[in-house]
């Protein structure tokens, strides 16, 4: 079965966006780095990426390690039912699921690569039913270390648990 036609549950990595806004962010991101490992944060312009601002979240890399929630769009802030700028990442998830993003937020900052993720909404147990996207894409100043984490997270049309 093709990879884009197989339905996720469990979250997993994904070789790259199926979600039509989330393929124009990486591909926004991509051009923007050229032949670098990512662009400069200065380089994001949110006039440029407008029907995208609903569905981003930006993490600020911490110096002594942890990430904050710099940014939450919309659609995000609509999902969870709070907004969590200014928070440290996951402070409002329950514990499992603020490992995991730590987890991956320290892979992405380690390795300087954007990461792809689908599945169920676990971590928000009302909503558990509802299926996700999100990418993780690197940002720098200095062009080496990754100082900000532009995600961009989607979520499948609300429908009942049984349909």
């Amino acid at each position: 079965m093709n990879e884009s036609a197989r339905p996720v549950t469990e979250p997993v990595f994904i070789s790259e966006p199926r979600d039509p806004y989330l393929c124009t962010l990486y591909e926004y991101w991509n051009a923007l780095r050229g032949d670098r490992p990512m662009p400069r944060r200065a380089e994001i312009e949110p006039g440029k990426i407008p029907k995208l601002l609903p569905y981003i979240v930006m993490y600020t890399v911490l110096p002594g390690g942890g990430y904050t929630i710099r940014l939450v769009g919309e659609e995000i802030v609509s999902f969870a039912g709070r907004n969590a700028t200014g928070h440290p990442a996951g402070s409002t998830m329950p514990p499992r699921a603020a490992e995991i993003l730590s987890e991956i937020l320290n892979a992405v900052v380690t390795e300087r690569v954007p990461m792809f993720r689908a599945g169920k909404a676990h971590w928000q147990p009302d909503k558990s039913h509802r299926d996700f996207e999100a990418c993780f894409l690197p940002l720098s100043a200095s062009g080496e270390a990754v100082e900000i984490i532009l995600c961009g997270i989607r979520f499948s049309a609300v429908r009942r648990p049984e349909d």
